[in-house]
Formats: structure tokens, sequence, C-alpha cells
């Protein structure tokens, strides 16, 4: 289940959120760990694209923990359902 407890964020009850930081950039939650995906808000209407090679670690203190290539399809999908949520078309790139 998700939810939108402010402007630009969405939280799921599964234990992670997304935060849309303006027209460029995206904080990604998950537990006390966080990571910045670069992102691009498009044209009204348009949806948003994410660039997945930007997901490579998460941000300090967790800085040296890499992200595999497994938690990285598990990050992009979670990204994905939370956009659907707001029902809003995702560019992936």
């Amino acid at each position: 289940m998700f939810s939108a407890p402010r402007a630009n964020v969405i939280e799921s009850d599964a234990g992670f959120s997304i935060e849309v930081l303006g027209r460029t950039g995206m904080k990604y939650r998950e537990g006390d760990r966080a990571l910045f995906v670069d992102s691009e808000v498009l044209a009204p209407g348009k949806g948003i694209a994410i660039f997945t090679n930007s997901i490579k670690k998460w941000d300090a203190p967790n800085g040296e923990e890499p992200i595999s290539p497994e938690k990285k399809a598990a990050i992009i999908s979670n990204i994905k359902a939370a956009i659907d949520f707001k029902q809003q078309p995702l560019e992936i790139l």
C-alpha cells in the first residue's frame, strides 16, 4: 500500500520511499539507507525518466556498500511501483 504524506513524496508500507527533488533527481530511501537516483521530470503528462546507471551505491554512511545487480533491479521495481501509484508514466533509461 502506498501513501503520499507530502508533495513529491511517495511512501510504501513495504519500507521504502521516493522523493522527487525538483525537475532533476530523486531520493530513494529504504530503512536507514538512501541513495540519489538521476532522474528528470518530463513535460506535463509524460511522467519521469530515471537513469539506472546512477544506482551504484548507498549514500553515506553506507557508501562503501555496493548495490548488487539483484538489489538494483529491486530498487527499480520499487520506484516503478511508486510512480505507478501516482498514475504517471516512468521511462527507465
